[in-house]
């Protein structure tokens, strides 16, 4: 996965929470204080979000972004 993939997929289905500042409805900070919007917040977080999104899927919050498995 390329860094501009992983970034479309971030934009896609976490930085609606996980942004500096969120536009979900939600959240006025990010949850965590875990922001994804840069490769660099990417690779700080991966091991969380790899954890989080990919193992346990529990991000995005009841798959409200129809996060796919090839996601």
């Amino acid at each position: 996965v390329t860094e501009a993939q992983a970034l479309q997929i971030v934009s896609t289905h976490c930085v609606a929470c996980h942004a500096r500042r969120p536009t979900h409805e939600s959240f006025k900070e990010p949850p965590k204080n875990v922001v994804l919007e840069t490769a660099a917040d990417l690779k700080r977080f991966a091991a969380g979000v790899a954890q989080q999104s990919v193992q346990s899927k529990a991000m995005p919050l009841g798959n409200a972004t129809n996060m796919t498995d090839q996601d």
